[in-house]
């Protein structure tokens, strides 16, 4: 596959700042992370079935670059979550020590084995949309036909920022930069 840039959104309610640390350290250890955006703090899903409300989340976004495949991503973003104690069992809403989900990868459109991308979900969530936007703005979505400024300007709502967590988001890959964690090898 050619290498492109991807976009990897986080999020996290269980310790947050420290599973956000960690996991982008963990995925800094496997690929370059080029960008990290601001962090919001954003209230957890309601469970439709009307499971117990989450506490809150820290959502964000990186830009990566790869040349493996989203299968493989996706397992890599998998053994990070693993590793960092995420929990399946509970649910799609359940609260979660880590989640990392491929947003966008390249110009491609692909579904299969359980990865959709483009992440459907950014069209609906503004913790996944206004992040995206940040890092890419004139990023043109491959199936809607706009660019992620397009799709978080539909949300008039703004984010609440988390300032300890960006700045320490900041640093991380400042860190990153200056070799302090580059491995910049492939998985």
């Amino acid at each position: 596959m050619i290498r492109s840039p991807i976009l990897i959104a986080f999020g996290s309610n269980i310790d947050p700042l420290l599973n956000v640390q960690r996991g982008l350290a963990r995925l800094q250890e496997r690929m370059p992370l080029l960008a990290v955006s601001t962090v919001y703090h954003t209230q957890a899903l309601p469970d439709p079935a009307g499971g117990e409300t989450g506490a809150p989340f820290l959502n964000g976004a990186v830009e990566v670059v790869t040349d493996a495949d989203p299968l493989a991503l996706k397992g890599c973003l998998r053994s990070i979550e693993e590793a960092l104690g995420r929990d399946r069992r509970g649910g799609r809403f359940a609260p979660r020590t880590l989640d990392l989900d491929i947003a966008l990868m390249g110009d491609l459109a692909w579904c299969a084995d359980g990865v959709s991308i483009p992440d459907p979900d950014m069209m609906q969530r503004s913790f996944l949309a206004i992040p995206l936007a940040e890092l890419a703005p004139d990023w043109l979505h491959p199936v809607q036909n706009l660019t992620l400024r397009q799709i978080a300007d539909r949300f008039k709502t703004p984010l609440p920022i988390d300032r300890v967590a960006t700045d320490a988001l900041q640093r991380l890959l400042l860190s990153a930069e200056t070799g302090a964690l580059s491995a910049g090898h492939p998985f």
